[in-house]
């Protein structure tokens, strides 16, 4: 089995760039034909990863975060190589639904000896994405946590709550029109999340009961709320206890639209654009993954 793996070095705040030795050492000691790509911006993973499946590579692995992982999705989609995850970024919630361990060393196993599995594939915006995708206050969140708050030594859930409290003032709800397969609604809500997987944020139970395997996505729709309701309902979602709040609504479909009043931030495997419409498509065991 040959290996490529793809490093941002900029992830996780140079934790990828100095997991490399330990990548390194870890793939010889398991006999492994393996390769190294530093990346060098953004982008530049989805044309390494697809250079990488021309090579005859067959296990494409991204060292970095939740937007390297996105990107060598992005690489590989509709190809015949599999997706591997070693995570050295701030949120990791790709490895967390894959249920790989967050030691480097181990996860390097797990690459090495684990199995494929096919898992579902979203896309959206012209994009793919291989977990969720987060439309509203914690899309803005995201790109605050991400932009605003780089130079704080803390990562993943923590980092999201100080983000959480630096948007909660400033924040204004858009109308939306949103359409889950036969179902349409107009709302204004406070976040609508799309999830294959269960979590994002750093392992925030947003759709909690979601399979990557099932062929449908998992919505959760939360209505807006004030500031001070916004936090006080906050630790429900690190437990997934916020589904049975009454402002939110949990569904499930194939396709979902989304329309917005406004141009309205939104988070895809922690990348950050803005948009007003959104036609999320699944593509059911649309990616190769490997699992322990």
């Amino acid at each position: 089995m040959r290996v490529k793996v793809i490093v941002n070095p900029m992830a996780g705040r140079g934790r990828a760039a100095r997991a490399i030795p330990v990548i390194c050492r870890a793939l010889e000691k398991g006999k492994a034909d393996y390769d190294i790509y530093v990346t060098r911006g953004p982008g530049d993973a989805i044309t390494a990863a697809s250079r990488a499946v021309d090579e005859g590579y067959e296990v494409i692995a991204a060292a970095g975060g939740d937007g390297t992982t996105n990107e060598v999705a992005n690489g590989i989609a509709g190809r015949e190589a599999a997706l591997g995850v070693i995570p050295c970024g701030s949120g990791n919630d790709m490895a967390i639904s894959l249920g790989i361990p967050k030691d480097v060393e181990q996860a390097c196993r797990v690459l090495l000896s684990g199995k494929m599995r096919k898992r579902d594939l979203g896309r959206v915006i012209d994009r793919y994405f291989v977990n969720a995708v987060g439309v509203g206050f914690d899309a803005t969140v995201a790109r605050v946590a991400s932009n605003d708050l780089r130079w704080l030594p803390v990562r993943g859930a923590p980092l999201y709550v100080i983000a959480v409290l630096k948007t909660l003032a400033d924040y204004k709800a858009c109308e939306m029109l949103l359409t889950v397969d036969e179902k349409v609604m107009t709302v204004r809500p406070l976040l609508v999340a799309v999830g294959i997987g269960r979590t994002y944020a750093g392992g925030m139970k947003i759709v909690p009961y979601a399979e990557p395997d099932d062929g449908l996505y998992d919505i959760c729709v939360v209505e807006s709320m004030g500031s001070l309701e916004t936090l006080y309902n906050l630790p429900k979602v690190f437990t997934g206890s916020h589904t049975k709040m009454e402002k939110a609504t949990m569904l499930r479909g194939r396709y979902v639209s989304i329309r917005s009043s406004a141009p309205v931030p939104l988070h895809m495997d922690g990348e950050a654009f803005v948009t007003e419409s959104m036609e999320f498509t699944l593509i059911p065991g649309g990616l190769r993954a490997i699992y322990p």
